[in-house]
């Protein structure tokens, strides 16, 4: 009896993402730097995985072994390193301000002036220790690895941003293409830098700032949101800078650099940028264009679904209304700009 042949598998979007990215970097995994690794690798790159070759800077002794154990139980990355190191600009050491929450502990001790006004208690300085600080740039150095680090930073040590993209200045201008920083707009530290600061001195290195995502606001909180509204201050952010080749058409970037430009774009949602940097890689960006069209899709069946269960929700709680419509409008709100559709 003829057996019959069961029909292959479609790839799933997943992987016709992955096999895009694959071709158009010849099968050599980005090399993707997270400065701040505390909790996790950062989710950013999650989406492509397989194709991402990670090192990770954390000072906290304590949370790196963790970090390390769990790396290895996670074989989804091309590979995994974490450098138990905090970042600067200069060699030698420093004070690590604990704070309530670890997530928020910082080189530099919290500013008690908003901490105060705020109220903001995971923000309490809770103990210090000792640790050795180093330069990105010295530390790639002594790597002597094949893999290109610093093709994509990300960068979150609560105020010391500025201090090391300055140590990492060699690395921006020769090798990095994306980065995702997380920004203050007030000093929410003794001393820290803040993003007008930031972005110029990446604007100097031909960064182009492309927006900002999970942005967090702070007020004294004398007004309840299920039944007043009022504008919070914006306090922070984490911000993208692309190495845009369209905006220095004078200035050729190397095609692999253009080629991480253009995946930067797309993790992070800037997809129309994506499928334009996409068009100057030639035909051999013709899959990873179809993988951009398929990841930016947002069927209106997808939103009418979304609206009705927004409805039902309203319904089910009158009481918390703005809330509820706050929240719904708060995951969609980076996604599209509609001023210009009439």
């Amino acid at each position: 009896m003829e057996v019959p042949i069961a029909p292959a598998s479609q790839p799933t979007a997943e992987d016709a993402l992955l096999s895009a990215i694959r071709d158009l970097l010849h099968d050599e995994p980005v090399g993707f730097v997270d400065i701040g690794a505390r909790g996790d690798i950062h989710p950013l790159v999650e989406a492509i995985a397989p194709a991402v070759a990670v090192l990770g800077f954390e000072p906290d002794a304590i949370e790196v072994a963790r970090l390390k154990e769990a790396a290895g139980i996670r074989p989804r990355f091309a590979s995994v390193e974490i450098e138990d190191v905090a970042l600067s600009n200069k060699e030698g050491a420093a004070t690590l301000h604990h704070l309530t929450v670890p997530t928020n502990s910082s080189l530099l001790p919290p500013n008690s002036i908003f901490v105060e006004r705020y109220g903001m208690e995971k923000w309490h300085e809770i103990g210090r220790s000792e640790v050795t600080t180093t330069t990105l740039d010295k530390a790639l150095t002594r790597k002597h690895s094949a893999i290109p680090w610093g093709e994509m930073i990300k960068i979150d040590t609560q105020g010391t941003e500025f201090e090391i993209l300055e140590g990492a200045a060699r690395t921006l201008r020769e090798r990095t293409s994306f980065l995702c920083l997380e920004v203050s707009f007030c000093a929410l530290y003794r001393g820290q830098k803040l993003f007008s600061d930031i972005e110029r001195l990446l604007r100097d290195l031909d960064f182009s700032f492309y927006g900002f995502d999970r942005v967090f606001h702070r007020s004294c909180k004398a007004f309840d949101k299920r039944s007043e509204w009022t504008r919070e201050r914006m306090i922070q952010a984490d911000a993208y800078f692309i190495r845009d080749p369209c905006d220095r058409p004078t200035q050729p970037s190397p095609p692999r650099q253009y080629a991480i430009a253009a995946i930067g774009a797309l993790i992070s949602g800037y997809h129309d940028l994506a499928l334009e940097l996409a068009k100057g890689l030639g035909p051999e960006a013709n899959a990873f264009a179809a993988a951009v069209r398929r990841r930016a899709a947002s069927p209106a069946p997808a939103a009418v679904a979304a609206v009705a269960s927004l409805n039902d929700a309203v319904h089910a709680e009158p009481e918390r209304a703005n809330i509820l419509v706050g929240k719904f409008v708060d995951e969609r709100r980076g996604h599209n700009d509609y001023y210009d559709v009439s």
